[in-house]
């Protein structure tokens, strides 16, 4: 009986009878799409409020922090 409870819960029975797949997909839309445009947007504001620290590669911020490159040296 929980187990159809918590089934219910997650995937209710849709009158109009959305299949689960349509759920499923709406789930991972918003778990892998949404974070991405949500850090996309903080990186370009951040950018746009320290445009010279785009130019000199970000060298006055944080260095203990690795932002995935590095100097080529």
């Amino acid at each position: 009986m929980y187990s159809i409870f918590i089934t219910l819960l997650f995937f209710p029975e849709w009158t109009n009878g959305l299949p689960p797949d349509f759920l499923l997909l709406h789930f991972f839309f918003g778990a892998i799409f949404i974070p991405f445009i949500m850090i996309n947007r903080k990186a370009r504001k951040f950018d746009r409020e320290n445009p010279q620290s785009m130019s000199d590669g970000y060298k006055d911020f944080n260095k203990s922090i690795y932002y995935g490159y590095e100097d080529i040296q």
